[in-house]
Formats: C-alpha cells, sequence, structure tokens
C-alpha cells in the first residue's frame, strides 16, 4: 500500500489475508486500486471519499492528477490474471509512478511516458515481472526513489521471491525508511522492514 499523505492512498490491503500486520492509515480522500484482487483492494478498511478500481484516464482533485494506463497482469495477454493499472500521479513538481501488477516487460512505446522522482513497482516475481525485469525498468525509467513491492517477508502467505535479488541487480544503496521526504530524496531504494 502506498500513501501520499492522507490524500491518496493506491492498493490497500487489510494485513490478514495476506499474512501481514493491518495497515495504520485509517482515511483518505481517494482510494484507487490497480486491479481487484484481495492484496490490492480492501478500500473497507479506512474511511474515504471516493474510490475507484483499475482506473483508466486522467483524474485530477485536491492539486494531483493522476492518470491510469491498463497493463497487462499476466504474459498471457492478461487471460491468465487480468488486467491491472499503472498510476502515473504528480503533484506540484514531484511525480510518482506505481506500476500495479504489472506482469510483463512494458512495450517502448509505454516506457517513453514513464519518468518519475519515485518508482514503485513489483520485485518478487512468480505472479508479476521478476527481480531482473524490475532492476531493468529501474535503469530505464531512472527515478531518484525506487520502492519495491509484492515481494515476499517473513510471515507473508503468498508465494513470492523476496527482494533480495533485486537490490543486487540494481545495486543502488537501500534505506530503511517508512516515510520518505519528498523535499530531501536520497537516491536509491526504500525497502521499509517491521
Amino acid at each position: 500500500m502506498i500513501s501520499l499523505d492522507d490524500l491518496l492512498v493506491i492498493d490497500p490491503h487489510d494485513g490478514g489475508s495476506i499474512g501481514l500486520a493491518k495497515p495504520s492509515i485509517r482515511r483518505a480522500e481517494y482510494v484507487f486500486m490497480t486491479h481487484d484482487h484481495y492484496d490490492h483492494n480492501a478500500f473497507q478498511i479506512m474511511e474515504s471519499k471516493e474510490r475507484r478500481t483499475g482506473f483508466v484516464g486522467i483524474f485530477t482533485s485536491s492539486g494531483f492528477t493522476l492518470q491510469g494506463i491498463q497493463v497487462n497482469h499476466d504474459r498471457n495477454n492478461g487471460k491468465s490474471r487480468g488486467k491491472t493499472s499503472i498510476y502515473i500521479v504528480k503533484r506540484g513538481n514531484l511525480s510518482f509512478v506505481h506500476m500495479g501488477d504489472i506482469g510483463e516487460y512494458p512495450s517502448e512505446s509505454l516506457l517513453k511516458n514513464l519518468s518519475a522522482d519515485v518508482l514503485a513497482l513489483p520485485v518478487g516475481g512468480i505472479i508479476t515481472i521478476d527481480a531482473k525485469e524490475a532492476s531493468q525498468l529501474v535503469k530505464e525509467i531512472s527515478p531518484s526513489v525506487v520502492i519495491p513491492l509484492h515481494y515476499w517477508v517473513k510471515g507473508h502467505l503468498m508465494p513470492l521471491d523476496p527482494p533480495d535479488n533485486f537490490l543486487n541487480f540494481t545495486g543502488l544503496q537501500v534505506y530503511s525508511e517508512r516515510e520518505i521526504d519528498e523535499n530531501n530524496f536520497k537516491k536509491g531504494i526504500y525497502l521499509y522492514k517491521s
């Protein structure tokens, strides 16, 4: 789950259904879910003014703009796991890209539209792109901050790979911080460990 202050939350999970602690965020103006799978759509855990699932298009409100682009959740044109959305969020001079549960490497035409100060992407493979593909995306998009998503940690019930291979492939500095100060980025990977 990613949160932009109390304004926007992307892909909330309920904790228990995936074997992790329940997130502490209880309210957000907007909740956007990249797709309607149980580990991304627990909007009921928080109060919100509005929520959207699998959004495609442009949404503007409260000083931010979100663009949703539909992509495949698998390498079988979406026939195995369906579709997911990539969300490109811009607020002021900050650009943030959430890759959703992208299951195949993006096309060259899509990559041309992806630039980000902050990039959040799945790195655990199995049901999304794998660590090697994720590290290649980091190289191509070249964000200042990378937030790994959708990987195995102790207690997690989903069959995913841990982030170790991704961290080794990128070679970037790793920070164990829960929050990122948008006015004082330290270039690298932010891997929160509870």
